[in-house]
């Protein structure tokens, strides 16, 4: 009876439990609400990045400015008496804006591509052209299954089709197929995800094999095949020469004129899309928060940028800043080329693949969404 006694006791004179702080610890909203939750409280004392606390209600909204505060929270019973002090760190963040516009395309956009005054779009069963200007979509051709990698050059625009293993030529004048070659490795139907056009030729990158295809832009007729890296994501032109990336994270580079492969460059950890500025080829990795720079004379690499993820997919340099589509997060980042410093962040589609400049805008081929953003360089 005793020990009851004194158990009753200690529970009488007991102050207040520390208030548990229930609300946002990173938010966008600058005037969130927080509730203050503690057994045997009657009233709430708290501040704002001060140690000197005033009186609050249990459900309490402060209007703080952008940045990090700490919100100090203290409880008082019946008798006055206080309670520990519980702290929270918050945050306080600029909205992430949207793209400036969406366009509705088809099912699994995958590669955008700019020429001819148009934006190129390869989604389910085919090619949409849109307007840069407006978004338009003013044509639909139908080039295959699964149309994966769009590229402009040698006068058309050239669709690499992942499922159904062909390259397809489209005249841009009429929107209209000029033929259609299916590619073969020594394992069968080949699946050419990666296409390119330049220097006389039309290059298609498989993505089951190491194998790559020179074609002729006149009637698809296989002038050559080299070999490296493995599974291949991207072909591109940049400074005259023809590159390549692969899954086991290197880059190749061929010269148009013979096909020969003249060296492969490890970078990184599942390379994936390729983008060009004067001097250098820029690497995505799938695989690891770096984006690489190769110089484009010497095949060195000469930066690691960390943009802070993992999961970037298409790049693309707009005369000053990089562009790159994020996967997992449905964002598209500007970026600076020389110290990798995230300037901007837009939020767009999900599962964002390939991306493109044109008209003063970056175009994002959303896989999953079945959208294009749009996004004005000058926002």
């Amino acid at each position: 009876m005793t020990r009851i006694l004194a158990i009753g006791l200690t529970l009488l004179v007991a102050g207040p439990s520390a208030p548990r702080i229930l609300g946002p610890r990173h938010t966008t909203d600058r005037t969130p609400t927080f509730r203050f939750v503690s057994r045997h409280a009657v009233r709430f004392r708290c501040a704002i990045d001060s140690k000197r606390l005033h009186r609050c209600p249990s459900r309490y909204t402060p209007r703080l400015r952008l940045g990090r505060h700490t919100l100090r929270v203290r409880a008082v019973d019946s008798r006055a008496c206080l309670s520990r002090t519980s702290v929270a760190r918050v945050t306080v963040a600029r909205p992430v804006p949207h793209a400036d516009q969406t366009i509705k395309v088809g099912k699994a956009p995958f590669n955008v591509a700019a020429g001819f005054g148009s934006v190129w779009v390869a989604v389910s069963g085919g090619l949409v052209r849109l307007d840069p200007a407006t978004g338009a979509v003013v044509a639909r051709i139908a080039t295959g299954t699964r149309p994966w990698g769009v590229a402009v050059g040698e006068g058309a625009v050239w669709v690499g089709d992942w499922s159904d293993g062909t390259v397809t030529r489209v005249d841009p004048a009429t929107n209209t197929v000029v033929w259609r070659v299916t590619v073969h490795t020594a394992l069968g139907q080949g699946s050419p995800v990666g296409v390119a056009a330049g220097g006389g030729s039309v290059w298609a990158a498989d993505n089951s094999t190491g194998e790559i295809w020179r074609l002729s832009p006149a009637n698809g007729k296989v002038l050559g095949t080299a070999f490296l890296g493995d599974a291949h994501e991207y072909a591109g032109i940049g400074d005259g020469w023809v590159w390549v990336s692969s899954e086991n994270g290197t880059v190749g580079e061929l010269d148009p004129a013979s096909g020969f492969v003249i060296r492969t460059i490890a970078a990184g950890a599942d390379a994936d899309f390729l983008g060009f500025s004067p001097g250098a080829v820029w690497v995505t990795n799938y695989g690891s928060e770096f984006l690489w720079r190769i110089d484009s004379a010497t095949g060195a690499v000469v930066a690691k940028l960390n943009i802070g993820d993992a999961g970037a997919q298409g790049v693309a340099f707009d005369g000053s800043s990089l562009w790159v589509a994020m996967y997992s997060r449905g964002e598209v980042l500007r970026v600076d080329p020389v110290t990798g410093h995230v300037q901007r962040r837009v939020v767009i589609g999900n599962k964002p693949r390939g991306l493109a400049i044109a008209g003063g805008s970056v175009w994002v081929a959303n896989s999953i969404s079945g959208t294009v953003s749009r996004i004005g360089i000058s926002g």
